[in-house]
């Protein structure tokens, strides 16, 4: 089955806004080559994931290293929709082990990190990834949740974004997120996207507010990647912060989920500003940085125009990913053949 089918076209007389949505994992069925890799990968990785390895940053703090909690929530979020798809229950029986060991590892406050209390937030050592773990958490809970209606998963995922909006914001006693964070403050405002979907699943403003705080931050606070600027100028993606490829297309496509959530509340100039700006990266991309294998980044960063060198660290798998998760947001909102073409090819 092409991958263009598990799309369906909105019609503009309807009341979704967007030009195409997803459809219900279970109503896609894929068979061929790509329907064996589906399986396969179902079968025997998914359902074979050490359950305590991916746990054990939460169940142990701290972790063994500075991002092990990121690990946890892309397990969640990939395997739910593996769940949705094929309807097994011996993939949805992992998941709710997983689920509600994780839920159980949440600390009073909200807290779901993996560094101990006095690293918390800090750039002490080997640290400056808490809020990215976060950020995954949040993914495969909310993940669950869209598709089970899991109250706890839910209630979760707002005590932790709770956290996020009493810990930083440009308030008295706050922490500024650009400075608790790699590269250049993108690697913990990456945490954009799920906090709108937060947003979405809980109707609650002070999510959406903090999102246009984080957007804000990139722009105004010290230290912020000056994302928005920097591409509305026409600068390239390899010209934009550190040029960190992976964290910076996260941000990119949290920033058209927020542009979406803008548009719905009758914020039209922000929603215009914040699409340009990741239309240009995506422009950007995909004319320069892009092998022809689809992958993109060497040694984890954009380079200059066309250096596209074929030894050392090709195409970071994290950053192809992101990228066709970028085109896929790019996708629903103009249907445009040029998207689906690069995410195929990836």
């Amino acid at each position: 089955m092409p991958l263009r089918l598990m799309f369906c076209l909105t019609s503009a007389a309807l009341a979704a806004p967007d030009a195409t949505q997803f459809l219900p994992p279970a109503d896609v069925q894929l068979s061929g080559w790509l329907g064996h890799r589906l399986t396969t990968n179902a079968r025997e990785r998914l359902l074979k994931v050490d359950e305590d390895a991916v746990l054990s940053g939460y169940r142990r703090r701290p972790g063994s290293h500075p991002w092990i909690g990121e690990h946890v929530g892309k397990f969640l979020h990939a395997t739910t929709l593996a769940w949705a798809n094929s309807g097994d229950p011996e993939l949805k029986a992992k998941i709710d082990r997983v689920a509600k060991a994780l839920i159980a590892c949440q600390e009073e406050d909200g807290y779901l990190g993996t560094y101990s209390r006095e690293t918390r937030w800090t750039q002490t050592g080997a640290t400056g990834w808490d809020v990215w773990s976060h950020k995954y958490c949040l993914f495969g809970l909310l993940t669950w949740w869209q598709y089970t209606k899991d109250a706890a998963a839910l209630d979760c995922c707002r005590k932790a974004g709770d956290l996020l909006v009493r810990t930083f914001g440009p308030g008295a006693g706050q922490l500024n997120l650009m400075e608790r964070s790699t590269h250049v403050g993108m690697a913990s405002s990456s945490v954009l996207q799920p906090m709108v979907m937060l947003y979405r699943a809980t109707g609650d403003r002070r999510y959406l507010d903090w999102c246009r705080y984080v957007v804000d931050a990139w722009e105004t606070a010290p230290g912020g990647p000056r994302i928005v600027s920097t591409l509305l100028a026409g600068k390239g993606v390899n010209q934009t912060a550190n040029g960190k490829a992976y964290e910076m297309m996260s941000c990119l496509t949290g920033a058209v989920d927020l542009s979406r959530a803008l548009r719905d509340d009758g914020k039209p100039e922000e929603s215009d500003r914040l699409l340009a700006a990741c239309r240009h990266a995506w422009d950007d991309i995909a004319a320069k940085r892009l092998y022809i294998t689809g992958g993109t980044s060497c040694d984890e960063h954009f380079r200059a125009d066309g250096d596209l060198p074929n030894t050392g660290n090709v195409s970071e798998t994290c950053a192809v990913v992101t990228l066709e998760q970028l085109s896929l947001e790019l996708f629903r909102l103009a249907p445009e053949a040029r998207y689906m073409d690069v995410l195929e090819q990836s």
